[in-house]
């Protein structure tokens, strides 16, 4: 078990985490690019899942149409996989009650919820909360026209055309989106990446309405000269910002990173520490050691930087058998504004 934590009270054991501006962060770096697509289908059952692959789509039930394999396509130009979730032909809260329960038992990194239902929409930014801050699974939901005003949720508010002349709208955009959120690397930012296929952005924005659509915390696209579309800015929807909660937190490629340390810290003490080493100064100075090793990994790939293993320390928790670690992490954005200054003599 994991979550969040305020007091040393937590009946079940796990590994407890809190990210505070430049601090704690995966030990050896998971492996991200799983999208689940809450769909519906015009075949097969409802409840059922679908995992589908560039390599391998032979999981689709019989009959499977190109409608309903259109979005999973837009996920594939960025996912690795992508589970598909049969929302059947007319989905109801109910049924996405029912998916959301189901949910909780798969690991993946991104939720695509590509319809624009205030209500499911709603009932999706709770349940990803909910994961994050109290099951401790770390992951993003992508949302269209949707103001959650989480760090948790992006939110897409723009259509694209396609260069054989299908035009998606802002809710199918979702699914690309959430495709190139799961498959970017923990030291990789999505501002500027090109949307393959797409030629337009729909609708255009100048300027002034970009500033305004990124101040408000939306995930927006711009076409160029040449017919390129690519994203503007890899934010999240946070708008709302605290000491605790900085302006950093509305980057995705931070969220990334801070998302699989929790995710890859709750494994490796899951996996090769509850219950498997004594809580005494030997037993934590072991997780210390892999702690510091995990880091430099992360260092290593410019995750992280100014790493130090001074900046791990493992003691004893107010209980016999628990375990409190800090953690000050220094995680590496990405040179998205570069100020020149141009002198001609």
């Amino acid at each position: 078990m994991a979550g969040t934590w305020t007091t040393q009270n937590k009946i079940l054991p796990g590994a407890y985490v809190n990210f505070l501006t430049n601090t704690a962060l995966s030990i050896t770096p998971g492996d991200r690019g799983v999208v689940v697509l809450l769909q519906e289908m015009s075949v097969g059952a409802a409840g059922k899942m679908y995992t589908i692959t560039s390599a391998d789509a032979s999981q689709w039930p019989e009959g499977a149409t190109a409608a309903d394999k259109l979005l999973t396509s837009e996920a594939l130009k960025g996912a690795k996989t992508v589970i598909v979730y049969n929302l059947g032909t007319a989905h109801t809260a109910e049924v996405l009650t029912a998916a959301l329960a189901a949910l909780k038992t798969i690991e993946f990194n991104v939720l695509c919820y590509p319809y624009d239902t205030d209500a499911n929409q709603a009932a999706i930014v709770t349940w990803v909360k909910s994961m994050r801050d109290d099951d401790g699974v770390k992951l993003q939901a992508v949302l269209t026209d949707h103001t959650a005003d989480s760090e948790s949720v992006i939110n897409v508010v723009q259509g694209v055309k396609l260069s054989n002349g299908m035009a998606l709208t802002a809710a199918q955009v979702t699914a690309w989106v959430a495709g190139i959120t799961a498959g970017a690397n923990i030291n990789k930012s999505n501002t500027g990446q090109s949307y393959p296929g797409a030629i337009d952005a729909v609708p255009r924005m100048t300027k002034t309405e970009m500033e305004t659509a990124i101040t408000a915390g939306k995930f927006i696209l711009k076409v160029d000269s040449a017919q390129n579309v690519s994203v503007v800015y890899d934010i999240n929807s946070l708008t709302t910002y605290s000491t605790g909660k900085s302006k950093l937190f509305r980057k995705n490629r931070l969220i990334r990173t801070i998302d699989n340390i929790n995710n890859d810290i709750v494994q490796i003490f899951e996996s090769s520490y509850i219950g498997k080493i004594n809580n005494n100064a030997d037993g934590r100075s072991l997780l210390r050691a892999t702690l510091i090793e995990y880091f430099n990994t992360l260092q290593s790939l410019s995750a992280i930087q100014n790493f130090t293993a001074d900046d791990v320390t493992v003691s004893a928790g107010a209980d016999s058998d628990a375990v409190l670690i800090n953690c000050h992490i220094q995680p590496v954005d990405s040179a998205e504004k570069i100020y020149i200054t141009v002198n001609l003599a």
